[in-house]
């Protein structure tokens, strides 16, 4: 439970102030979390009725951190030359009156105060302003006594309190800004260009209903679309299509990767909601239809399920709604992987590149093989009071081999603070080699690799922080065959001692060589980054530009990808 002051709802007054903008926000949130004191803006007006409790800033000084320049003079030279600058860290000189309905009230706001504060441990000081966003700094209390006497011993009901705070990094900080870069399969694409509204249809592209509804799935305006039930307005019933086999597209192996990017929302409705579907090992009939056999994914807000069907007959492999609370947004790509290096028979959902669900199937009753090389898609109308729950448009469909290939790229980044910004990367195997570009423009880069499957590196690119610059992530081990027959042993040992998953396995694991398995990381990190590698702040008096940095990923596949994200910084949170 939070503790917060004022604890009313936001008043009229203080809404005024919330769309208006004329007043920033600012608050006050302990190193844990329990309490938090809105000192400006509209959420600090206390409803002097109900809830008088409040923190009311009195003076703020100290928001910009001091510099220290590093300089150098010659004897018989004037002036100096200026080699760089630093900042010191900030120290903001808080002056605040805690106020109560009583004295023993204020004592209590007052003591929530002090007790939200501490010398190690650090709490949040955030601002936030229409023109300049949200930025905050993780303070510590940098001064001990209080020089303010007590005042609410009695019948006093406000509390003066003088508080100097220190933020260590010397900057104010927002949202980290993120990008990915993961391998593009696009061996078979479709953008739906070819308006099929008279035909209601999608072409040559086979299609198979289901269902008591009406409706029908078209294309036009270049995108893939539901066309709600035309015969039924009121108390409409569900209808589900597959589309595909994609004519003239199989792939060359079993193991195949198909995505779609939405063009649109998935409309809600109660008991069900409308859906988008993937399919892969899809067969055919001679004629080029469906013959019934497929693996598939359907996917919505509070639902995800991966099923196959073997002659149009359903098997659920995994149902997991809590996997997507929210529905896709437009311009999300979702992804279905059948298939790795590892195992035939492994299936994974993912959203934005990012696994949402992983099964590896125990038996043998999904399809595979030469004749389930075709892919699809497909949508799933619900039944509403009023016309259908369509599912989301579709602007592309994309498929291809999930094997082992090269593929170049940019990260697409933002800096919208006044300070440069070094960016943090996250490496997923399977790859063979990662260039990651020494900065925007840069011919200069950093190699890293081989990465085994299920294997997580983070990679830092700040040169002037000493800490590691290669740290392993891996929560997932590498497979029994990618560790030597000393480590499978070890590894036995560790599961018979009944010491997995716990902080000293870990370390034993980690002096036997079985984590990494390939051994120390940083032997596989060539080059080092430099400064370039910032993303240069954003222009005083301009808009935040994009910057793009090339990357590229050797010998990898769809579990394969590249994020980085980097935190902007600014002197001034206002």
């Amino acid at each position: 439970m939070t503790i917060r002051y004022p604890a009313n709802p936001v008043t009229p007054h203080g809404w005024y102030h919330l769309v208006n903008g004329e007043k920033p926000m600012m608050r006050l949130t302990a190193f844990d979390g329990s309490v938090e004191m809105f000192m400006i803006g509209g959420y600090a007006i206390p409803d002097p009725y109900t809830a008088p409790e409040a923190v009311h800033l009195i003076d703020l000084e100290g928001l910009i951190a001091p510099w220290k320049h590093v300089t150098q003079k010659g004897a018989t030279e004037d002036g100096v030359h200026h080699i760089d600058a630093f900042l010191d860290p900030v120290e903001v000189k808080l002056t605040v009156k805690c106020r109560g309905r009583n004295a023993a009230r204020t004592r209590r706001v007052y003591r929530h105060l002090i007790d939200s504060l501490d010398a190690i441990k650090c709490s949040r000081l955030d601002f936030f302003d229409h023109d300049a966003g949200y930025w905050w700094a993780d303070v510590r209390w940098f001064q001990g006594g209080q020089p303010d006497p007590v005042s609410a011993m009695r019948k006093g009901t406000s509390q003066k309190a003088t508080l100097r705070l220190q933020a260590d990094t010397g900057t104010w900080k927002s949202f980290d800004h993120a990008d990915s870069f993961a391998f593009t399969y696009d061996a078979m694409t479709d953008t739906f260009a070819t308006d099929h509204r008279q035909t209601k249809d999608l072409g040559a592209v086979p299609q198979r209903y289901s269902g008591p509804g009406g409706g029908f799935c078209t294309s036009y305006n270049d995108q893939m679309r539901w066309w709600d039930d035309p015969e039924h307005g009121f108390g409409t019933q569900w209808r589900r299509v597959i589309n595909g086999p994609w004519p003239d597209f199989d792939t060359d192996t079993d193991n195949q990767v198909v995505s779609q990017v939405h063009g649109g929302f998935q409309e809600w409705s109660v008991p069900d909601s409308g859906r988008n579907i993937l399919g892969a090992r899809m067969n055919r009939n001679p004629d080029g239809s469906w013959a019934g056999d497929g693996v598939f994914v359907e996917y919505g807000a509070g639902y995800l399920r991966l099923y196959y069907t073997i002659n149009f007959v359903e098997t659920t492999l995994r149902s997991w709604p809590l996997a997507i609370p929210i529905g896709p947004l437009p311009g999300e790509k979702f992804t279905l992987v059948c298939g790795t290096e590892d195992h035939p028979r492994t299936f994974r959902v993912l959203r934005n590149d990012m696994e949402i669900l992983s099964v590896t199937e125990t038996g043998t009753g999904s399809p595979l093989g030469a004749a389930h090389r075709g892919v699809g898609n497909g949508m799933f109308a619900a039944g509403a009071v009023i016309s259908q729950a369509t599912p989301s448009a579709i602007r592309k469909l994309a498929a291809g081999d999930n094997a082992a290939v090269a593929q170049t790229g940019f990260l697409k980044r933002i800096n919208i603070g006044d300070q440069d910004m070094y960016d943090d990367y996250v490496l997923f195997g399977p790859f063979t080699k990662v260039k990651i570009y020494d900065g925007p423009g840069s011919d200069e880069y950093v190699e890293f690799g081989p990465l085994l499957p299920n294997q997580v590196v983070f990679l830092r690119t700040d040169p002037r922080v000493h800490t590691t610059l290669v740290k392993d992530l891996t929560s997932v081990p590498p497979s029994p065959q990618e560790l030597d027959l000393f480590q499978e042993a070890v590894e036995k040992f560790m599961s018979f001692a009944g010491m997995n998953g716990t902080a000293f396995a870990d370390q034993i694991k980690s002096q036997f060589g079985i984590t990494p398995p390939q051994g120390p990381l940083y032997k596989y990190l060539k080059g080092r980054f430099s400064k370039n590698a910032a993303i240069p702040p954003k222009s005083p008096g301009n808009p935040a530009q994009p910057y793009f940095v090339k990357v590229s990923i050797e010998g990898g596949n769809a579990d394969s990808k590249i994020i980085a994200s980097g935190t902007p910084r600014r002197r001034y949170p206002l």
